[in-house]
């Protein structure tokens, strides 16, 4: 019983080393993507159009599965919809980009909106004037987006993904390192 722990807590250890590397790979894939946000972007947007192709055969492919003319008619209409939306941000990713810089000022304006109006309704609780600031900030963003458009599209999505890439990067070695030294801590009580 003991070998058995005792390879469990090996692993952990292997497995934390592994996973405080490819930490490591997302904090550097962060801080290129912030030095570089604009090519960030395109490679964001480029995902996004492969992603919405994919989508868009797969749905098409899945209404000829559906052997139904009528539901099915519309189903290949909008599948075709989505493919060449795909294939035309695939082609014209500067447009992509700027389209999906314009959604995430959208966003970020509707998240703005709904903090403030749900601060201000639960303002007597704890907590909301966190919920108050992070409102105003996503207004602040939203706005300071669209004042910038089109010229914002160079550097919001690219920035947006590496300041992701960052954080995630940093919690992920973070864990992996906690997971490590208990492991460590555990074997060596034993």
């Amino acid at each position: 019983m003991e070998s058995n722990g005792q390879n469990w807590l090996d692993k952990a250890k292997q497995s934390a080393g592994w996973l405080i590397f490819f930490g490591i790979v997302e904090v550097v894939a962060g801080f290129l993507s912030i030095g570089s946000p604009f090519m960030a972007g395109i490679a964001v947007t480029i995902m996004v159009g492969v992603a919405l192709l994919i989508a868009g055969g797969a749905r098409v492919g899945a209404a000829f599965m559906a052997d139904s003319f009528g539901a099915g008619a519309l189903a290949v209409l909008w599948g075709l919809v989505i493919a060449a939306t795909g294939f035309y941000i695939i082609i014209r990713p500067g447009i992509g980009l700027e389209s999906l810089t314009l959604v995430v000022a959208m966003a970020l304006f509707l998240a703005g909106v709904l903090r403030t109006v749900t601060a201000f309704k639960i303002k007597p609780v704890n907590g909301w004037g966190w919920m108050l600031v992070s409102g105003i900030l996503d207004l602040v963003f939203a706005m300071m987006i669209g004042w910038q458009f089109p010229a914002s599209s160079l550097w919001v999505i690219g920035t947006l993904v590496g300041v992701s890439l960052l954080f995630g990067g940093f919690t992920t070695i973070t864990m992996a390192s906690t997971a490590r030294k208990a492991a460590g801590a555990i074997q060596q009580a034993i």
